[in-house]
């Protein structure tokens, strides 16, 4: 690499340099703006640090004496700019942790220029952000994660998304490797001391936030053409052949998605790239360069179960839709981060329902669900999140992303084409991709492309998207005349919660009588909703189709009737289910008879509809006495009992991918909460034939009887986990042992496990992400907050800092007020220097806080349906 002559200097970016930061403006200034990147960067994986030089062409609009630039932990040697003939040479100054001012002693004007600066930095090896590198099978790789606002730690730049631009990127790499970024290879030229630079095309127009490259003894697979586009599947070397099913499936996707926007694929070509290890995302929508997490985008023949197919196709349909929304037409700003994803979300679902039934799930009424469970909260955050201040480097929302900007999001965008209509919905997508192609765009200008002039609709959206909560919508039978229905809305709280106002939104509601469908768009706080019913329905679905972001509250009994008299839907049932679970929280309606409707419906023919049933049935787990445990194993073995043994423990060739998939989901924790001692055997003989000979256990069952067996398992069993997993050089394997291991009920095994945590011997990323870290109700947790509060330090040393904010939501399943000030005690004053914590323990212990409440007003309830059960046992 050529260094520029001039003013040498050398700063180090990094946040221990400062004894407090400077308060600086977000934003970047507008004075000047970049038009295009010459990126050439020297990477090597198998060492600590890459160089590079990047040359800006700028446009100058506002002369002066600074500009100024993200970076993060880089250091620079030169800097110039070279404008009207002249040359301005600067020196660097460090104003925080993401930012750098080049100072320049001479003022520059207003015009074109070019503005080149060379520098160095570092391959993170603890972190999957910025530029990093990871070993696999003896071999460094190196890779590229740059959402949200990591490119500044790879080079210094222009990071923010509003500035897309072409790129011209080329790779100084040792010779045997081989490297991959977002455009095709334009040409490769050898050098001297054993390297070659690869040169890349120009890229379309991009953000820096996904410009993407990897660096390694890769192995490619050819994924032949997707109509015009040609894929690939970049893995480790010697796993191409792991990436077949992502090869059959990815084309199909592909073509789907084409045929929706009405537009090609917009890029020249599609590689998709597995990455060794993921720690804040599973897949990464760079547009020519996916990036996955080799466990959901890898495996070898016979160990592609029915989960890992189901995630896949609809993660990758998740991606590949980016490259509409969010590449091809890019957020303006931050705040517009939920456009991307939750239309990414929308449409993945859309994709995968028409594909093969065996990859679709309800994933309109699980976002539905996940996302209500955090918006119960008064520390929930709404869709639209104004990013002002400040944000972390791995998330501008602070580590609350998921749950609203994806599951709100995507069920709040279901609802209103539900309520528009499909046809409708797609042509204001299509309107939108039309004007905004290639360019930035905000959530209001696709709002106003869906809207065409229809300003209720557009009000109605901004309710959902501008303000946190759920929407409670009561609904009154009155058939003193013709059949109506009483509407009555205001915010949905669980008991325990106080809320200072009750927000008001628009709701489309849509309801259901024997008589057919009617709706209205409830914008007050009461309305009515004439029925085209003759006589007074005998029931009525106040969300039709289950696709509405509101709770249903009914009439003491009226749900009751509903759900043993109406002919339901699948959605419409997991839409109530899913309600009848937030009812008991909020009071509305006694546990027993959630737990009566659970018990009739975990045999439903609808695996989707088990599997809602089952876990209504799991969520008062953490309600339960100690002595009530026999009793609650009791209404397992009566709600699942027959159906878990007849499935079994292993995948059986005549399974249908229902059955697959109920079994990996629940028979495992079936064993578990229904006591079934019969099953906890059948695994420990299992577990330990496996031990003795891998092949004597079908793959895709290994992680549900590894995990089943350690529930009574020994110290020789955890012995034989532990020895199993040293040197395992299968990473899918691997996860499976820790996760079992992180399974053992014991208390000196579950403290051996977590001494694991500790060891250098095992990595504790790949640890602590298969166990996720959370102590089960039923063992409580004492320990783990102990141990916590020992190794606090050591642990957040060892971590990057994204995983290090979560430690608070190990101990959300905890039910008590002392607990929950446990909490506050341990983590409150480390707030400070974890960037992220202070809102991870706000809803954490918040959480905690409403267990306990539920548990107040549930105790009776719950009481009395288990008595019954307590001879059973």
């Amino acid at each position: 690499m050529k260094l520029i002559a001039g003013l040498v200097f050398s700063c180090l970016l990094s946040l221990q340099a400062f004894a407090a930061e400077d308060v600086l403006p977000l934003r970047l200034p507008s004075g000047v703006t970049p038009t295009a990147y010459r990126l050439a960067l020297t990477v090597d994986p198998n060492q600590e640090r890459h160089q590079g030089e990047v040359g800006i062409d700028v446009t100058i609009t506002q002369p002066g004496t600074v500009i100024r630039l993200n970076a993060a932990e880089i250091t620079v040697t030169s800097a110039r700019l070279e404008l009207g003939g002249k040359t301005y040479v600067a020196r660097a100054r460090i104003r925080n942790s993401d930012l750098m001012d080049l100072e320049f002693d001479t003022p520059y004007p207003a015009g074109q220029g070019l503005l080149t600066v060379a520098f160095s930095g570092r391959l993170e090896d603890k972190d999957s952000q910025g530029l990093f590198r990871q070993k696999e099978g003896g071999d460094w790789y190196a890779f590229t994660q740059f959402e949200s606002i990591s490119a500044r730690r790879a080079f210094p730049g222009f990071d923010e998304p509003g500035w897309k631009v072409p790129w011209t990127l080329s790779l100084t790499i040792p010779q045997g490797m081989t490297a991959v970024a977002s455009a095709p290879m334009a040409r490769e030229v050898l050098l001297s001391n054993g390297q070659k630079r690869v040169e890349f095309q120009t890229t379309k127009p991009l953000p820096s936030y996904l410009l993407a490259f990897g660096v390694g003894p890769f192995d490619i697979l050819d994924g032949g053409m997707a109509g015009k586009t040609p894929v690939r599947f970049i893995t480790p070397r010697g796993r191409a052949h792991e990436a077949r099913f992502a090869a059959s499936m990815t084309p199909e996707i592909l073509g789907r998605l084409e045929a929706y926007f009405g537009t090609p694929y917009p890029y020249e070509k599609l590689d998709v790239m597995a990455l060794p290890m993921t720690l804040s995302f599973g897949a990464m929508e760079n547009p020519g360069l996916v990036t996955f997490s080799s466990l959901r985008l890898l495996a070898k023949q016979g160990e592609e179960s029915a989960p890992f197919k189901r995630y896949f196709v609809s993660t990758q349909a998740h991606e590949l839709a980016h490259m509409w929304f969010g590449d091809l037409v890019t957020m303006a700003w931050w705040d517009d981060l939920w456009l991307n994803e939750s239309f990414a979300s929308w449409m993945a679902d859309k994709i995968t329902s028409q594909m093969a039934p065996e990859y679709h799930e309800s994933g309109t009424q699980d976002a539905r669900a996940w996302a209500m469970q955090t918006d119960r909260l008064l520390s929930t955050s709404q869709i639209y999140q104004p990013v002002t201040g400040s944000f972390s480097q791995g998330d501008p929302l602070g580590g609350q992303v998921a749950a609203i900007v994806y599951g709100k999001g995507q069920a709040t965008l279901a609802m209103f084409e539900n309520w528009l209509g499909a046809d409708r919905f797609q042509a204001g997508v299509r309107r939108y991709m039309a004007k905004h192609a290639w360019g930035n765009a905000t959530g209001e200008d696709f709002v106003a492309a869906l809207a065409q002039g229809d300003t209720e609709l557009a009000t109605a959206f901004k309710t959902f998207t501008h303000q946190p909560g759920v929407p409670r919508v009561t609904v009154a039978l009155d058939c003193s005349a013709k059949p109506l229905l009483k509407l009555s809305q205001s915010r949905f709280l669980p008991a325990g919660s106080e809320a200072t106002n009750s927000p008001l939104w628009e709701v489309p509601v849509k309801v259901r009588t024997p008589a057919g469908a009617a709706q209205v768009l409830l914008k007050g706080k009461t309305g009515e909703l004439p029925l085209a019913d003759s006589t007074c329905p005998a029931w009525v679905q106040a969300n039709a189709g289950g696709s509405g972001y509101y709770r249903s509250v009914y009439a003491p009994g009226a749900m009751r009737t509903l759900m043993n008299t109406a002919d339901l839907s699948v959605p419409e049932l997991l839409a109530n289910l899913d309600d009848a679970k937030a009812l008991t929280e909020s009071g509305d309606l006694r546990v027993a008879e959630a737990l009566s409707m659970a018990t009739r419906f975990a045999g439903h023919p609808s695996r989707e509809v088990t599997t809602t049933a089952l876990g209504l049935i799991a969520h008062v787990e953490p309600l339960l006495e100690p002595k009530q445990r026999s009793a609650y194993a009791a209404l397992w073995q009566q709600a699942f009992g027959e159906r878990a043994r007849s499935l079994g423990l292993l995948d059986r060739p005549t399974d249908s991918a229902d059955d697959r998939l109920l079994r990996a989901n629940w028979v495992g924790r079936f064993a578990e909460l229904g006591q079934d001692a019969g099953l906890q055997t059948q695994a420990t003989k299992l577990a330990k034939a496996w031990l003795k000979d891998r092949k004597s256990l079908p793959v895709n069952s290994r992680a549900m009887v590894l995990h089943v067996a350690a529930l009574s398992g020994d110290k020789a069993y955890f012995d034989a986990l532990l020895a199993a997993v040293h040197d395992n050089p299968d990473r899918r394997e691997r996860a499976d042992i820790y996760a079992a291991l992180g399974g053992f009920r014991k208390p000196s095994l579950s403290q051996a496990a977590r001494e694991l945590w500790l060891s250098p011997q095992h990595d504790i990323r790949e640890v602590m992400t298969a166990v996720r870290g959370r102590g089960r109700a039923a063992v409580g947790p004492e320990p783990l907050f102990q141990f916590m509060e020992k190794h606090f330090t050591e642990l957040s040393h060892k971590l990057p800092n994204e995983m290090v904010a979560r430690f608070p939501q190990m101990f959300t399943g905890s039910c008590s007020r002392d607990q929950a000030q446990r909490m506050v005690n341990l983590f409150t004053p480390h707030l400070a220097a974890v960037d992220g914590m202070a809102k991870s323990l706000e809803q954490s212990v918040e959480t905690v806080r409403l267990c306990a409440s539920y548990r107040e007003v549930q105790r009776a309830s719950l009481q009395g349906f288990l008595k019954p059960l307590q001879a059973t046992r």
